[in-house]
């Protein structure tokens, strides 16, 4: 595809998204109407929308400025004008090509050309309702934490240990032209550098032999005090990332089991254990009972709103309201809740999120821990979002014998 027609379509897809639509569905279903564009002109494509929603609040600042239209095309052709590209070779008028730049347009890209710093004020893209809290939360970090949540996020992989070793996969990734180096930060885990796409064709991905993994996720498993030779639940397994991790470090020592609400997610999590040689079993809330006070360690991953993950996912801050937040709030502490009679005398219970808000964080696992007197704090800490990972908090609580 011509980079035009890549715009054009960026542009459909933001129409779609600021109609409403969740972004996920409606580039499933472009992809599946439009056959013939091949996997780069796919990330290209997604690539111009993620980059327009990591900063859309700077875009449509300026649109109700200059009382123009938010839409697809205003906020495409601000993104071109934000990055410096070549505007003639992507408002072509041509087939498949969005139309010619307008008599705004071009005014508007040749005064930002001339203004050198090309006239874009600094915003804070995150939503409104939200700054203070991320202020509270951040202090000293919020603006450094603002401008890397408008970039992209960094990849990551992690070995799997039951199939294969560090220095393997860096030779495999070499042989396969992806660049990797070994991370300082965590045991098992290597940057990308170069070419990362290539990564879920290359066959040892296919067969286990290592994961794609935040490198911070990485690193907040690591830190567990997990033994070999035990009873672990993923209570929010989600697609099994990290009880996947943590079978990895104990060498597949110990009985992992997982239950989530979304059934897909689950079927995700056993083709990725068949891949990684690992056996999950699953627990569906009927059955959960059966294990009362019997897990050694329980993973509560919860629904949060994702604020230390937006680079990855950025429609996700531009869907949060109050409301939802209000109930994922509710949600993160009956979750807690519900996991607490599951867990053995002297067992533990770590409290996982990937949000950035100490509302999310730490007061809720105070507030938790005030109410059930037979727990308490081992450790609390935040991984804070950089240029090598995403930011996460995890609080270790133990039950009192």
């Amino acid at each position: 595809m011509r980079q035009d027609a890549q715009a054009n379509a960026a542009i459909t897809i933001l129409d779609n998204f600021l109609g409403g639509e969740n972004l996920n569905s409606v580039l499933s279903r472009w992809a599946k109407n439009n056959r013939y564009a091949g996997s780069t002109d796919r990330e290209s494509i997604r690539n111009i929308v993620f980059d327009v929603l990591r900063v859309k609040k700077t875009f449509t600042f300026i649109l109700e400025k200059e009382k123009q239209p938010l839409n697809g095309r205003a906020l495409v052709f601000l993104y071109s004008v934000f990055y410096s590209l070549p505007l003639n070779d992507i408002f072509t008028g041509q087939k498949y090509g969005p139309d010619k730049l307008n008599i705004y347009e071009e005014e508007f890209s040749e005064a930002a050309m001339k203004k050198n710093g090309r006239g874009f004020e600094i915003v804070d893209n995150i939503p409104d309702f939200l700054l203070n809290e991320f202020k509270r939360s951040l202090g000293s970090k919020f603006n450094n934490v603002i401008r890397l949540l408008e970039r992209r996020a960094p990849v990551s992989i992690r070995v799997n240990t039951l199939k294969s070793d560090m220095s393997s996969i860096l030779k495999l990734l070499s042989l396969e032209g992806v660049e990797g180096k070994k991370s300082k930060k965590v045991r098992y885990g290597i940057e990308i550098i170069g070419n990362p796409r290539r990564l879920k064709q290359i066959k040892a991905f296919k067969d286990g032999y290592f994961e794609v993994q935040d490198l911070h996720s990485q690193k907040i498993i690591e830190e567990l005090p997990i033994n070999e030779h035990t009873k672990i639940l993923d209570y929010c397994a989600g697609a099994g990332g990290k009880i996947l991790s943590i079978a990895s470090l104990l060498k597949g020592n110990g009985e992992f089991f997982i239950h989530d609400i979304d059934k897909k997610k689950l079927i995700e999590a056993d083709l990725r254990a068949e891949r990684a040689g690992v056996k999950l079993k699953r627990l569906t809330i009927e059955n959960l009972q059966k294990h009362y006070s019997t897990f050694d360690y329980i993973l509560a991953d919860v629904p949060c709103s994702g604020s230390g993950a937006w680079r990855r996912n950025p429609q996700q801050k531009w869907r949060i309201t109050p409301a939802s937040l209000k109930e994922t709030l509710k949600e993160q502490s009956l979750i807690l809740n519900k996991v607490k009679d599951l867990i053995k005398k002297n067992g533990f219970l770590f409290y996982i999120t990937c949000s950035l808000l100490k509302m999310e964080n730490e007061e809720v696992i105070d507030r938790f821990l005030i109410e059930n007197q037979n727990f308490h704090l081992l450790n609390k800490s935040n991984v804070i979002i950089d240029k090598d990972g995403d930011g996460f908090f995890c609080a270790m609580v133990q039950k009192k014998n």
